[in-house]
């Protein structure tokens, strides 16, 4: 890949950083595609999240940047504009800058992640989900889960606030799906088992999701990028489950955030 004055940098921002795949995929659809631009991962910490975004958006060679954990909610506030995704679920995980300096915010979890189970033969529609995690990639996905038909989410997450937020924004939106408050223990009517919290991300990390109850038909799926056989998964795996990596939400969502920045049609 050959960098010149003439290409387009792109950032993905995150606290930690080590984890994130974009940086490989982006970069190779870019090659793939002769795009003259380039991502580079950005160590961004919570704190120092505005001061960053506020110098980024004078560098004029600048498409945008990816926003990973933790950033997904706080980067939404400093978007002028926001997707219709983006809006729904009050994060983003991509913002474009414009010519003027203002940031556009959209939001590719949820579509990605749907947009994965199907290219590995899972369908959602009809579906009973359990899904642990409402923080920016959880919110995102169970709003995609709702458009694609699910017949039931069983929300858990620690932070009452955090479940309180997502299950009220899910049943407002007067679909047909059933919204419940579950545990983060997998039951035999669960479908699809889904883990959107960083549990598993750092060496020693437990399983998030009890799969003692699990149905022998369940797909478990993992948001984690890396490790991509999180404990989840290897829980998973060890049960005869089928296992769904987080690798597929990234790789069904690289082409619609790059047309988004407007590098690609």
């Amino acid at each position: 890949m050959q960098i010149d004055g003439e290409t387009k940098i792109v950032a993905i921002l995150g606290d930690p950083i080590a984890q994130a795949k974009s940086p490989q995929l982006f970069n190779a659809l870019f090659e793939r595609h002769a795009v003259g631009a380039v991502l580079i991962p950005l160590h961004v910490p919570s704190l120092r999240l505005g001061a960053v975004l506020d110098g980024l958006r004078n560098i004029v060679n600048l498409a945008g940047v990816v926003v990973t954990v933790p950033h997904k909610f706080a980067a939404a506030a400093h978007a002028a504009d926001l997707s219709d995704s983006a809006r729904q679920t009050g994060g983003v995980n991509c913002l474009r800058r414009e010519a003027d300096g203002t940031w556009s915010g959209g939001m590719f979890d949820g579509t990605g992640f749907v947009r994965g189970l199907l290219a590995c033969g899972h369908s959602v529609r009809g579906k009973s989900v359990l899904l642990v995690g409402t923080g920016g990639a959880g919110t995102a996905v169970a709003h995609a889960l709702v458009d694609a038909g699910a017949v039931s989410i069983d929300l858990y997450d620690a932070d009452p606030g955090s479940l309180a937020r997502v299950e009220d924004a899910l049943r407002s939106r007067q679909s047909t799906t059933s919204i419940r408050r579950g545990v983060a223990s997998a039951q035999s009517t669960h479908d699809l088992i889904v883990n959107a919290t960083p549990c598993g991300m750092r060496a020693g990390d437990p399983s998030p999701i009890d799969l003692t109850g699990a149905a022998q038909q369940a797909v478990v799926a993992d948001l984690i990028m890396k490790p991509e056989q999180t404990p989840l998964l290897n829980a998973a795996k060890a049960s005869g489950l089928t296992v769904h990596p987080g690798r597929h939400l990234l790789e069904c969502s690289v082409e619609a955030m790059a047309a988004f920045l407007r590098l690609m049609a």
